[in-house]
């Protein structure tokens, strides 16, 4: 098993993978992701380059830009059209719109809907 500070790297190097990724599928530049952040274009620059770090306010803002979950930041391949596509039309949905889903999907024979 890696040591803890070689996974923590690697989870940041797929971190700013993520991001560059999510940042073309949304079809915005970084200025862009920066300004929609509050972030100094800079600061978002040198993290995308492997020139610095971020802090966690800083990414979960970006995320937040981007429309993207923090939680899967971090997985390599978790950043797909679809799955950021899927994300939006579920943060869309009202409590009891997603509740009366959940209980459609759960009572699907298997396979889903």
């Amino acid at each position: 098993m890696p040591e803890p500070s070689q996974r923590a790297a690697k989870q940041i190097q797929t971190a700013r993978e993520n991001l560059r990724l999510a940042i073309a599928i949304r079809g915005k530049t970084a200025a862009e992701v920066s300004r929609d952040a509050g972030l100094s274009v800079n600061a978002l620059s040198h993290f995308l380059n492997g020139k610095g770090a971020i802090s966690y306010p800083n990414i979960l803002a970006a995320c937040d830009a981007l429309q993207v979950p923090i939680g899967i930041l971090h997985h390599p391949n978790a950043i797909t059209p679809a799955r950021l596509n899927l994300h939006s039309e579920l943060e869309a949905l009202s409590a009891r719109e997603l509740a009366s889903l959940i209980a459609e999907l759960e009572n699907a024979p298997h396979g889903g809907v």
